[in-house]
């Protein structure tokens, strides 16, 4: 996955009253998290972010910020919004570090019908998102999990799931991810 570039600009003031007035001239205040290294404060415009993110559909997309002369791959890590109006109101960022693995939550997406579905039942999607560790360059847009198989009553576990090359599970336990119900048939042949 390539990074997108955005535009950002280093910010010295902080606090409420500089926040209020960045947001006045159509900015908004975002901070760059290096691990033990003091964060960048920087300042973005929020429709470029916006854009970048409708574009893409991924929220796992890694942006290249340039600040004070640095560049850093980022993923955001924390999105605060308006309650009301939903608009940015901050960006909280987290710099990745090439050659080291990233922990990052991924959507499951089911492909091919299932023998159960055909049969009545319906698929019962019971994790929607699984947790992977990869390199930057390697997240992966979506877990997909083949059901054509899974039969009522049924489920697929993450130890059955095979991962995207340079990809694993987060996950040491294992669990069940998608499942077909339906109608259960009684001893006596009649459904319930």
């Amino acid at each position: 996955m390539e990074a997108i570039a955005l535009t950002a600009q280093e910010r010295v003031n902080f606090g409420k009253g500089p926040s209020r007035k960045l947001r006045a001239t159509g900015r908004i205040p975002a901070v760059i998290f290096r691990g033990s290294a003091t964060p960048v404060n920087i300042s973005i415009d929020p429709g470029e972010i916006e854009a970048t993110f409708r574009k893409t559909g991924d929220r796992n997309t890694v942006l290249k910020v340039d600040a004070g002369g640095e560049s850093f791959l980022c993923l955001v890590q924390e999105v605060q919004r308006h309650p009301l109006s939903a608009e940015l109101r901050h960006l909280d960022l987290i710099a990745l570090q090439p050659g080291k693995e990233v922990r990052v939550e991924v959507d499951v997406v089911p492909t091919g019908t299932a023998e159960g579905v055909k049969m009545g039942g319906k698929l019962g999607l019971l994790r929607r998102r699984l947790n992977v560790l990869c390199a930057p360059g390697a997240i992966p847009r979506a877990i997909e999990v083949d059901v054509t198989d899974l039969a009522i009553g049924k489920y697929i576990r993450l130890s059955e799931l095979t991962a995207p090359e340079g990809v694993r599970f987060a996950s040491t336990t294992d669990f069940n991810i998608v499942t077909v119900v339906g109608k259960k048939t009684d001893t006596r042949g009649g459904r319930r």
